[in-house]
């Protein structure tokens, strides 16, 4: 387990990685083709102007698969596609989460 460990913490950060480069995208993109829609989440960006608010708007949007209604295909399958990395993101941190409390209850 300690071997796999440091392997994680990579995997995790260039996942993060990835996934900011994939919601600047997202974001981008609604702000450019749909302000409306971008301008209903509360004009959300990736840091600047970003609030637990605009987050969360997002991430409903997201998972509520509203995005299905923007009419515009490369949108939709961009965010299909970010809902999709955003769950497998989240189950590689509470994988590595478990790991990292393992190798520190077995190091004792």
């Amino acid at each position: 387990m300690h071997a796999l460990l440091p392997i994680l913490f990579i995997a995790l950060f260039v996942s993060a990685g990835i996934g900011s480069v994939l919601q600047h995208t997202f974001l981008l993109r609604l702000r450019t083709r749909h302000a409306q829609t971008w301008e209903a989440l509360g004009c959300p960006t990736l840091f600047v102007n970003n609030s637990v608010g605009n987050s969360l708007a997002v991430f409903r949007f997201l998972w509520r698969r509203q995005y299905q209604s923007l009419g515009d295909q490369q949108s939709v399958r961009l965010a299909s596609f970010l809902r999709g990395y955003l769950v497998v993101y989240f189950v590689l941190f509470v994988f590595v989460v478990v790991v990292f409390f393992m190798t520190i209850k077995t190091q004792r």
